[in-house]
């Protein structure tokens, strides 16, 4: 059987090459050992397959330089216009497989099949006709910024800058509770209009929002609220989004003329503001540290103060203040006189006197009257002692200054003040009655109150100081 194989032409044009290659290298072999003659013609022949060989270089040089630029070409084409866009990813993928299907058995194609159909391929967005707009940004907290309050800037200027209701910039810091603002006072800017509010227990989601008027969906979902679950956490200050508070047109009018002013702060809990500049005067407030007031006057070592509906006196060594800001206030001397020092403690008939009785020595002074007569604080002191007493009864003890502390005794139930509470001359503390302590010697033979002055620690006569 004969077979006859055909070969492409670039192969026919090679193996002619090759043969005339070999046919010259035998002239230069038969040149050189003297075959001149015999061998020319195929010199010739060499000399052809020489130029054939040349003519074969050229040409795969000259491919070579086609295949770059083809490339090249593809490359700047296809970052124009991406080949992806011509063509279906699914519709290659099925061309793929059916090829496949002809080399790589079935099972394999089942495998290869899905990792063709989701490869992922890099989706081209068609360019828009507007600029894209940006996502939006998280909210982290309520507030946009801290205002620093400036000299003669009103509240209603601060509000008007930052479009921002001024009731919303009055609750958020908690302006409403009257006291005075100052220079560079930082102020809570939030986002939107609203309240804060500081969870206590037993508070509700509910609750809170039927309180100030929302719906509970707004302060659930409100990102910085960081409210789990729409769950409360007591302690913790969240915004009410929309919240309101009962807000007049007086207010508005009111806080909108507001601005920094001489202020000092409280320095100590539980400071006394009293109606006149001494202890004697009988106290109005007590404030804790932290509250700012409003500096309107001097006298002596004393600050006339304003806070909301509140107007006294405070000692200058209680508060915070720049002693030039105290300096500069003008002095002020239109103020109630002190009521007196001394009160007697009770109305009735003096039945006993302070020194020796019946055998030993009474102590203090005994006031007659008819039961649960009023009972006053001789003078202004703290309370003590208030409750049942060693051989008195029911009794109280106050502390006064210089060293002076009075007892009233046999008080006919448990006394009205506390110990700890401060009292000023004349503050009714309990009513006349006739309890007493067997236990601790005491003894009581009728309604009458026992009174008792001691100066650091011994009993003195009490009508060295009753007027």
């Amino acid at each position: 059987m004969h077979v006859v194989f055909h070969h492409p032409p670039w192969l026919e044009r090679w193996l002619r090459s090759k043969r005339r290659l070999a046919a010259a290298r035998r002239t230069v072999r038969h040149v050189r050992d003297g075959y001149w003659v015999a061998t020319q013609p195929s010199v010739e022949g060499s000399i052809r397959s020489r130029a054939l060989r040349w003519q074969l270089r050229l040409s795969r040089q000259l491919a070579h330089i086609l295949l770059i630029v083809g490339v090249l070409g593809v490359l700047i084409v296809d970052r124009t216009l991406p080949l992806q866009s011509l063509t279906n990813p699914r519709e290659v993928s099925d061309a793929i497989v059916t090829q496949l299907s002809s080399v790589v058995p079935a099972e394999q194609i089942v495998r290869i099949a899905p990792a063709v159909r989701h490869t992922p391929s890099k989706t081209v967005e068609p360019e828009p006709i507007a600029p894209a707009l940006r996502a939006p940004q998280p909210v982290l907290t309520a507030f946009q910024t801290t205002h620093m309050l400036a000299e003669n800037e009103t509240l209603a200027e601060v509000a008007e800058r930052y479009q921002i209701p001024l009731s919303t910039l009055v609750w958020t810091n908690q302006l409403d509770r009257g006291d005075a603002l100052r220079v560079g006072q930082p102020l809570r800017i939030p986002h939107l209009a609203g309240l804060t509010h500081t969870v206590v227990e037993g508070e509700t989601l509910a609750g809170l929002a039927e309180r100030y008027g929302v719906a509970p969906e707004a302060i659930a979902t409100f990102a910085p609220n960081r409210l789990p679950g729409g769950q409360l956490v007591i302690g913790r200050e969240i915004f009410i989004p929309g919240g309101r508070l009962p807000w007049s047109n007086e207010q508005e009018t009111a806080f909108a003329q507001r601005r920094a002013e001489p202020v000092g702060i409280v320095l100590v809990d539980e400071t006394n503001v009293r109606s006149g500049p001494s202890t004697d005067h009988p106290r109005q407030a007590q404030l804790a540290a932290g509250r700012q007031v409003a500096l309107r006057g001097r006298y002596n070592d004393w600050v006339k103060i304003e806070i909301g509906d509140i107007t006294g006196w405070i000692r200058s060594d209680l508060l915070e203040v720049d002693p030039a800001q105290v300096a500069a206030l003008p002095e002020v001397r239109d103020f109630p006189p002190p009521p007196p020092r001394w009160v007697w403690p009770a109305r009735g008939v003096l039945t006993s006197g302070f020194g020796p009785r019946w055998g030993g020595f009474h102590n203090g002074i005994d006031i007659a009257n008819v039961a649960w007569t009023p009972i006053v604080a001789a003078s202004s002191g703290r309370v003590r002692e208030a409750g049942w007493c060693s051989g008195y009864g029911y009794c109280v003890k106050i502390r006064h200054p210089g060293g002076i502390e009075t007892i009233y005794g046999h008080l006919i139930a448990q006394p009205v003040v506390r110990a700890g509470q401060e009292v000023s001359a004349g503050q009714l503390i309990g009513y006349m009655g006739s309890t007493y302590d067997r236990a601790g010697g005491g003894y009581s033979t009728g309604v009458h109150l026992h009174f008792t002055i001691l100066v650091n620690g011994r009993a003195v006569n009490p009508l060295r100081y009753l007027p």
